[in-house]
């Protein structure tokens, strides 16, 4: 059985075959809940995971399906990234629809030498790592070691192992973007959503097999977005694993 997961400010979230479990602190104290698997026997989704490209677009899409669904039911939570994905739908139809203004505000913004833009920018992203996020990069690595801990067939403690994982978010979008430059770079670029889709499926299947040679460059961003957990990371995450692997061998 294979797992994943998904991290929060305040939890992890991992998921197997029939079952996922949410493990997160409320008031300080630690409980979990379950979910049950309800596509499990969807025949559609069972068919197109078994095709190459085509499994790794379906995954990304019940990802989505599934982020939003749960965004849905507590906008609260999820504020930062509803309101940065509605901020960039906005700009995008405002630079489709109103090129000649838009270029005009561009030019107006953007009137340093780029290098500031680029110092502002990382100078950003590490502030939010160190404040913002940190609580969630933490869930994440913790996330990351409960699964290679299963992979490892429970070998030893959960903090031995690594907080990265090959199947990880973030690898999957470094592969990604390798992949758009050089499709781009040869000028075969075609329609983006399209382009896009078919790059994700792509880079999906590379994800399981490339070596640990080359996947060392994703792991540098991966580096990044996951930060070694403290122990109430790690109670998480056991938790949440003991909890699942119970009930996928219906024991509970």
């Amino acid at each position: 059985m294979k797992i994943g997961g998904r991290a929060y400010r305040n939890g992890l979230i991992l998921f197997g075959e029939n079952y996922s479990v949410k493990a997160y602190y409320q008031d300080g104290r630690l409980t979990y809940t379950v979910g049950k698997n309800t596509l499990q026997d969807n025949k559609f989704i069972n068919t197109v995971e078994k095709i190459p490209i085509l499994r790794g677009i379906m995954k990304l899409l019940l990802s989505l399906y599934y982020f939003f669904k749960e965004a849905a039911g507590n906008p609260k939570k999820f504020w930062p990234i509803l309101t940065i994905l509605g901020v960039d739908i906005a700009l995008e139809f405002y630079f489709i629809f109103f090129p000649t203004s838009s270029t005009k505000v561009v030019n107006s913004i953007f009137f340093l030498p780029p290098i500031f833009y680029w110092a502002a920018l990382v100078g950003l992203i590490f502030l939010l790592r160190n404040t913002l996020l940190k609580e969630i990069f933490k869930f994440h690595g913790a996330e990351h070691k409960a699964v290679n801990y299963y992979q490892a067939d429970l070998d030893g403690q959960i903090n031995d192992h690594s907080r990265l994982a090959r199947r990880c978010g973030t690898n999957l979008i470094v592969i990604f973007f390798i992949l758009m430059i050089i499709l781009e770079g040869f000028g075969f670029g075609f329609n983006f959503l399209l382009e896009t889709l078919l790059l994700l499926g792509v880079a999906y299947e590379l994800l399981m097999i490339i070596p640990d040679t080359i996947l060392q460059i994703p792991y540098l961003l991966q580096r990044f977005t996951t930060i070694e957990p403290d122990e109430k990371h790690l109670k998480a995450a056991q938790t949440a694993l003991e909890v699942l692997l119970a009930y996928e061998n219906e024991e509970i």
